[in-house]
């Protein structure tokens, strides 16, 4: 349960083993958050450049199905005779007949913000693709254009009498006409929901994290457009993203000057973040020194508390962005303002060495907010009858002498599910939890 970087190794090493693997993802996509990152610490290779062969190599094997835009709606049985229900989701495109052409995207009249990348500009159609590399590499029509919900804004779906159910010789949807023209007739806007059921001897869970989203005030976040998180930088830097790469200001496109990230966003006094997670100084790291890479003009500087550097190679990945000239400043911000002429920002940080307060210029802010649970963990851990940690996390039956096992035997955590965590310990995980799936619980 979940495709991200943990259950796409988990389902792999499953499938080498012999055994026949579901791989149950609630998006489009496999891929989960490792697909939209620009690069991996600490060796900042490219991070699609690593998942996309893996992903492809889940789609090609025998003994994995693959089921996307799929949630769980109840899980019966126990250890090794689970019974599964599972409701497929209509993406109102055949993925057996889709050729990936994109003349329907073309076709589409209405463009929308991206939900994940609208902040940094980033745009996209009704009927879209997650993202090039997808996997299962097909279109989606989007619900709210399908039922109609998008005829203010041009849509041309929603004024036909007739519900799409009951016909299927539409000639007033553009996205269907091109992809007719194309002779694929792929698009299928009566499609509905697929109930499965499924019978396994095991269950692993691996819904991964998500970044923690600021609320709007604090730092100018929401309130300044060149206030950003470590995500949203890492979009802006993507060539994948909606900027091609170039780091320019999301307020006027211009080449940034001096970038600042600001540590430990969301673990304030009365935040809701009670705990480190881990990777947030190296991402700010990668971040700074990627961004010198592109420009060495770049004034990058780090605002932390504590520096965690706790990973193999993580002190000499740090030592790193030192000598690419990154200043780490051991501060505590106080509060940002922003020129409404120049859009540039006004950082007041207490430094914490020299014992005063300072001012600094910024062009860019970028705020690092840790991670947290991912939004399906807690409907997935309700399924299944599990127990949350008092993060929200779910929480592991003995991490020492039993680690990766749950509370229901035959049933197993790893990656992000079960709590803050970066991609090389993911794979481990995956790794030493399918060792344990395989036997089923016995």
């Amino acid at each position: 349960m979940g495709g991200g970087i943990a259950g796409i190794e988990a389902a792999l090493n499953l499938a080498e083993y012999g055994a026949q693997v579901y791989l149950v993802d609630d998006t489009p996509s496999i891929g989960g958050l490792m697909a939209r990152l620009d690069k991996t610490f600490p060796t900042n290779d490219c991070s699609i450049c690593i998942q996309a062969p893996m992903m492809y190599e889940v789609k090609k094997k025998a003994n994995i199905m693959l089921l996307t835009n799929t949630e769980v709606r109840r899980v019966e049985g126990s250890a090794p005779n689970f019974k599964v229900r599972l409701v497929q989701k209509p993406r109102f495109v055949d993925e057996t007949k889709c050729k990936g052409c994109g003349k329907c995207t073309e076709a589409c009249p209405v463009t929308v913000p991206d939900e994940l990348d609208k902040r940094i500009g980033g745009k996209r159609k009704l009927v879209s693709i997650p993202f090039p590399q997808a996997v299962p590499n097909t279109y989606v029509v989007d619900n709210a254009c399908r039922f109609g919900k998008k005829r203010a804004d041009g849509a041309c779906i929603g004024s036909c009498v007739v519900d799409c159910s009951q016909c299927r010789e539409c000639q007033i949807a553009k996205c269907v006409v091109a992809c007719r023209k194309e002779g694929a007739e792929a698009i299928l806007l009566w499609q509905k929901e697929k109930l499965i059921d499924v019978n396994v001897r095991s269950i692993v869970v691996a819904t991964g994290v998500d970044s923690y989203t600021p609320p709007e005030g604090p730092y100018g976040y929401g309130v300044f457009q060149n206030v950003l998180t470590n995500y949203q930088f890492e979009r802006l830097m993507n060539a994948g993203g909606p900027t091609i790469g170039n780091i320019g200001r999301p307020s006027d496109g211009k080449h940034p000057h001096r970038i600042v990230w600001v540590q430990c966003v969301g673990r304030e006094a009365d935040a809701p973040v009670k705990y480190c997670s881990k990777v947030c100084c190296m991402i700010a790291t990668k971040q700074s020194i990627i961004a010198k890479e592109h420009d060495p003009s770049v004034d990058a500087v780090v605002l932390y508390n504590n520096l965690k550097a706790y990973g193999k190679s993580f002190y000499t990945f740090f030592r790193r962005a030192q000598e690419h000239g990154v200043r780490y400043i051991k501060g505590k911000p106080a509060d940002v303002y922003e020129n409404p002429d120049t859009k540039t920002l006004t950082i007041v940080f207490e430094d914490l060495d020299k014992g005063k307060v300072e001012e600094m210029e910024v062009d860019i802010l970028v705020l690092s907010t840790g991670l947290v649970p991912g939004t399906r963990t807690a409907k997935i851990a309700k399924a299944l009858k599990l127990p949350l940690d008092e993060f929200g996390f779910i929480k592991e039956k003995d991490p020492i002498c039993k680690p990766l096992e749950t509370g229901v035997r035959g049933i197993y955590v790893c990656g992000g599910a079960g709590g803050p965590i970066d991609i090389s310990e993911s794979v481990s995980q995956a790794a030493a939890v399918s060792l344990k799936a395989i036997s089923g619980g016995e």
